[in-house]
């Protein structure tokens, strides 16, 4: 969306991508300032259509969160980024489209990214001062299943 705005400002300043006109009486008139806008629009749109599935998957990551808890680990952190660039989106969609939904929206989302951030630190720091922020779990059960088998072996 903001290449778009960019290109509706340069491209009629560079002769970028000219499109010719029919209301020109040389062969191949051009038109810049309308590439500009067709960037422009192309760009808006496709914003909002992958905004759109956005929404969908953060529905899906959100059901899925609340019906199976699972422990929090350094994992935690990748849930920040996405829902960072989806606020930022939201709160660039509102400035290019005077909408008070996407501007109520983006400062819900701008907050929930902030208050995942400090969720996400406090675990961390907690789970790093006991020591078991870097504990493997799956290596215990790993290395007790392991010697079952070597004991199972021996006895067979």
């Amino acid at each position: 969306m903001v290449l778009g705005r960019e290109a509706l400002a340069l491209f009629p300043d560079t002769h970028t991508i000219p499109v010719p006109s029919r209301n020109s009486t040389t062969p191949m008139p051009l038109q810049p300032a309308l590439s500009g806008q067709i960037f422009y629009t192309n760009g808006l749109f496709i914003g909002l259509v992958m905004w759109g599935f956005g929404i969908v998957w953060l529905f899906f990551a959100v059901a899925a969160i609340t019906r199976s808890r699972f422990p929090f680990n350094l994992g935690w952190w990748g849930f920040t980024f996405p829902l960072g660039v989806y606020a930022l989106a939201t709160v660039q969609i509102s400035i290019e489209l005077p909408s008070l939904f996407f501007k109520v929206l983006g400062t819900v989302f701008s907050i929930a990214v902030v208050l995942l951030w400090v969720v996400v630190s406090v675990g961390t720091v907690r789970k790093m001062v006991s020591g078991e922020l870097f504990v493997a779990p799956h290596i215990g059960e790993w290395e007790r299943s392991k010697t079952e088998e070597e004991r199972a072996d021996g006895e067979v």
